[in-house]
């Protein structure tokens, strides 16, 4: 069903985006990370989680990889440049914010189109069935990244395969990458390594309050396949036995199930619009690719290093792959779980 626009609705969710907040403590930020990927809440709160798992990532990359004087100062100009634009994105997004808002509370908004606009001129998209979010104009920088895998040519190309069959797109011939989940960040462009174009695309209201959406061009990189091809060579190495396009392409579009994957059930699905390409349709819109224990196994073993990196930037859908696979790493999550509830209670 369509989602209708409503003004109302607007004023609280416009609440929720500018209400005073404290930034989040580290294991705030991971513990949302682990959960969906993705940063929720006020403006004051959102951006600077997106700075502190920033942060975060890149002092873990320093420590857990074997890397030149060189590409650890790349490292820091990288996390340094992200923190500079999203400082900056979070006073433009408070600003366009806080000026819609005024005009949506003193009734001197207009709507042109698909457009609220506040009498200054800011303006915020409004269109039914779709969620409002401003544009954040100017807010960009270069940076290069290392390449930290370090693995052969023809390895690293199978990753980028499943990344370009899911949430990679292209800009001007360039592979790019548009998330709102900053795990997504570090992931993606450890296989599109070099020089980056970074902007901070826009930002969201949610139920929650907002999200950031990042997008990174990778400039030294062409893209060479569109995305009907990329998912045929997906569909076509996992036919022959090859897993890891599927890694990535699970990691971009895969149902994340963690209820299911806890209670024993276990199924690879992937959400494509044309599903039979992939597996068994089972939904609109969804492919059943695998199921059984053994699938996220393959999964985990399709990795290699890749999954050190995955660990540590705590994936919330690498952590599916651990609970299917790591009977250790069950325990300790369900027992920690359990502790949560029991002080909730």
């Amino acid at each position: 069903m369509e989602r209708k626009f409503s003004i109302e609705e607007l004023r609280r969710r416009l609440e929720l985006a500018l209400r005073p907040a404290e930034p989040p403590s580290l294991d705030e930020v991971l513990a949302a990370v682990e959960r969906n990927g993705r940063l929720h809440g006020p403006v004051d709160r959102v951006f600077p989680a997106w700075v502190t798992y920033s942060e975060y990532a890149v002092q873990k990359i320093v420590e857990t990889f074997q890397l030149a004087e060189e590409e650890r100062k790349r490292l820091f100009d990288f996390r340094d440049a992200m923190k500079q634009l999203l400082l900056e994105a979070q006073r433009q997004a408070k600003a366009k914010l806080t000026a819609i808002y005024k005009a949506v509370v003193d009734g001197t908004y207009r709507m042109e189109g698909n457009k609220l606009y506040a009498p200054d001129g800011t303006w915020m998209y409004v269109r039914e069935g779709f969620t409002q979010h401003i544009i954040i104009h100017g807010v960009s920088a270069s940076a290069r990244f290392p390449n930290l895998l370090k693995m052969p040519n023809e390895k690293l190309e199978l990753f980028q395969i499943g990344w370009r069959a899911s949430d990679e797109g292209e800009m001007g011939g360039r592979p790019v990458m548009e998330t709102t989940q900053p795990w997504q960040v570090f992931a993606w462009i450890s296989l599109r390594y070099g020089e980056l174009h970074i902007h901070v695309d826009s930002v969201t209201l949610t139920r929650k309050g907002v999200s950031v959406e990042v997008a990174i061009k990778a400039r030294g990189w062409m893209q060479r396949w569109s995305k009907a091809e990329a998912i045929d060579l997906v569909a076509n190495y996992f036919k022959h036995g090859g897993w890891t396009p599927l890694l990535t392409m699970w990691l971009g579009d895969g149902k994340a199930r963690r209820g299911e994957v806890l209670s024993g059930e276990y199924k690879l699905v992937i959400a494509a619009k044309e599903p039979w390409r992939l597996g068994l349709v089972v939904g609109a819109e969804k492919a059943l690719v695998a199921s059984g224990k053994e699938a996220f196994e393959r999964l985990r073993e399709a990795a290699g290093a890749y999954g050190e990196l995955l660990d540590l930037l705590r994936a919330h859908k690498w952590i599916e792959i651990k609970l299917a696979t790591n009977d250790a790493f069950r325990a300790a999550y369900k027992l920690k779980a359990r502790k949560r509830g029991n002080r909730r209670a």
